[in-house]
């Protein structure tokens, strides 16, 4: 059995643990205990990084296929969700972000596409590290949304149910959506910029579309901040632009890679 292999189901395995225990003090009434899913969390995200090391890097070059950078893309969120949850309250966005991983994790282990392993350039270097960044600040940023959105519906309906009573007032959680909002435009912008400096031919590498998405998703987001910081907008309208902005981006990577290397084999 190679190195990727057994530390990748291991990872998997401890990601599932981490989730059920993370579900299971969600429905409870009780204070959470948040070391127990995080420290299960804190495992795998260990083992889950040996195994995409092994998967990503090869003698052959760099494997940015599908499935090891959307996986790359969820180990970098569970690291920040786990980190983060050292001084904000963001641990329970880990239930949406740990199985995530243990979807993923199998899918880059299992599945193989007709992408070909290569060198990386070090320009290009600074597109991806940026990219994969914004996607996974950005990916946390509407699971909090997410979250926001249940919050501001039990309040509306004058009752606040489960876990959700121990949950920061709704304006922290906007602040907490907005301040990862910031981060991950910015990131998403340098991205941008990284990627029209150093990719020489949009249309002969079967980015132009991809490329397409992610302008149309920066600007949105670029719009929603401008708009919370001159009109006010926040709560359901802050969310609805968040999740429709990162569905432009889902669109642009997921839907690209999955046409040119699953169907297409390139």
């Amino acid at each position: 059995m190679t190195t990727a292999l057994w530390t990748g189901l291991v990872a998997l395995i401890l990601y599932v643990l981490a989730s059920a225990l993370a579900a299971q003090q969600l429905r409870s009434t009780n204070a959470p205990q948040r070391i127990g899913f995080l420290g299960l969390g804190t495992l795998a995200l260990l083992f889950h990084a040996c195994a995409l090391w092994h998967l990503i890097v090869s003698e052959q070059g760099v494997h940015l296929g599908l499935f090891p950078v959307t996986s790359l893309i969820g180990a970098t969120g569970a690291a920040i969700v786990i980190l983060s949850s050292l001084y904000r309250r963001l641990e329970w966005v880990s239930l949406m972000v740990f199985p995530f991983n243990a979807i993923f994790i199998a899918a880059a282990l299992f599945i193989k596409t007709g992408y070909q392993p290569g060198p990386l350039a070090h320009g290009i270097g600074s597109h991806v590290l940026f990219a994969i960044l914004a996607f996974a600040v950005l990916a946390i940023a509407t699971s909090q949304g997410i979250l926001v959105l249940i919050q501001h519906y039990q309040l509306k309906n004058g009752h606040i149910r489960g876990v959700m009573r121990l949950f920061p007032p709704i304006q922290v959680m906007e602040t907490m959506l907005f301040e990862l909002l910031w981060a991950g435009v910015i990131l998403l912008w340098l991205a941008i910029a990284a990627g029209f400096m150093f990719i020489n031919d949009l249309f002969a590498q079967h980015v132009a579309h991809k490329a397409l998405f992610t302008l149309i998703s920066a600007l949105l987001f670029s719009a929603l901040l401008a708009g919370h910081q001159l009109l006010g907008w926040r709560g359901v309208t802050a969310v609805r632009l968040t999740v429709a902005a990162f569905a432009l981006l889902l669109l642009g990577f997921f839907g690209s890679q999955l046409v040119l290397e699953v169907i297409l084999k390139r």
